[in-house]
């Protein structure tokens, strides 16, 4: 049964697909309607990759980490967040100087910091704000991480939200628990299996009346990498 309406939901975001592709064409160039739908397709096109990979789970292993421009994937999850996010909250996102590349897969960051981008915009009321940036930091060994000493590209989403009590924080990352009337309990627990499977982590820190702030550690590919890949 689920493998049917997997199936049939495939067919309903191909339809989605082709009639972006037709409304971005025929709208005027550089329009708002135009840049809509053209965010429309963009989106449809990552549900469509997520689809992929539901159809694909226990018959392909999982993607393969490459290096991932962080900057291009903030730009990404800029657009999509702005436009799901209530329009009396700020959004800022701080992109990086200098090119930041992290081990993972382009669309597995891109959902996961939309994610996080997704929740602070639920907890934080009209008139808050939410932040988005990326540096490049050095860890020594982090027994509170769990993570070997290196460098790691931290990425972090702050909200100035309601912030969550300790005994909400300590269960906020476990599958299906959730505080939300309409909420899965899916939306961390998969971003820490994400950041997990690039070989880095997901911390929280939050407190009652003060925010919440959530960073991505996800080790850095350096630039050499970067060069013999392409050779």
């Amino acid at each position: 049964m689920s493998g049917a309406l997997t199936h049939d939901f495939n067919n309903l975001l191909g339809v989605i697909l082709s009639a972006n592709e037709r409304l971005a064409a025929e709208l005027a160039e550089g329009s708002e309607a135009q840049r809509l739908a053209l965010l429309a397709l963009e989106a449809a096109e990552r549900g469509a990759e997520l689809l992929r990979r539901t159809l694909a789970l226990g018959h392909e292993p999982a993607p393969e980490l490459d290096a991932v421009d962080c900057g291009e994937a903030m730009r990404t999850v800029r657009r999509m967040a702005r436009q799901a996010i209530a329009p009396d909250i700020r959004l800022k996102v701080c992109l990086p100087v200098q090119p930041l590349h992290c081990a993972g897969d382009r669309t597995g960051l891109e959902m996961a910091l939309l994610n996080l981008c997704l929740n602070a915009g639920h907890a934080t009321p009209a008139g808050g704000a939410i932040s988005l940036d990326a540096r490049q930091v050095r860890l020594d060994r982090s027994d509170r991480l769990g993570l070997a000493a290196g460098d790691y590209i931290a990425l972090t989403v702050r909200d100035t939200g309601a912030g969550m009590a300790p005994e909400i924080l300590a269960r906020a990352t476990d599958p299906l628990f959730t505080t939300k009337a309409t909420g899965t309990g899916l939306g961390l627990s998969s971003v820490r299996d994400f950041a997990a499977s690039a070989g880095g982590a997901l911390s929280l820190w939050s407190r009652e009346g003060h925010g919440t702030t959530a960073t991505l550690h996800l080790p850095v590919v350096a630039a050499n990498a970067l060069s013999a890949a392409a050779a």
